[in-house]
């Protein structure tokens, strides 16, 4: 399956929405997207990710989402996840990844919330 990417800053942070599907494979091509964007833009370090739009969401593209907080984290940025209710968000709590990343209902609610302090809440999360 494919994943599209799209992505535009607002108030201050990365928006990048993602449609399609988020598995393995894809997740990969995510997360290297990502560390190719940080590489070149050191100040890339807030980053909304907007799921959506995706149409299926897999264990294993979800760890991609760990690898881009990791990457993010290393330069104390922070990731933000937004997620209507649905088969996606039921995934990322039995995953634990919700309880690791904030995760918004919509796109204004990610961009309304006060920064977090920078810490490490992934060592539950998906493996």
């Amino acid at each position: 399956m494919a994943l599209f990417l799209a992505s535009h800053w607002e108030s201050g942070w990365a928006v990048m929405e993602l449609r399609g599907t988020l598995d393995s494979g894809t997740g990969r091509e995510l997360r290297d997207f990502v560390a190719t964007v940080t590489a070149r833009h050191r100040h890339l370090l807030n980053l909304i990710v907007d799921l959506s739009e995706l149409t299926q969401a897999e264990p294993g593209g979800l760890a991609a989402l760990k690898s881009v907080h990791t990457l993010l984290d290393e330069d104390q940025g922070e990731l933000r996840l937004v997620c209507p209710e649905g088969r996606v968000e039921r995934l990322l709590h039995s995953s634990g990844l919700a309880r690791a990343l904030p995760v918004y209902p919509a796109l204004g609610a990610a961009l309304a919330a006060p920064r977090a302090a920078h810490d490490d809440r992934m060592s539950d999360a998906v493996g």
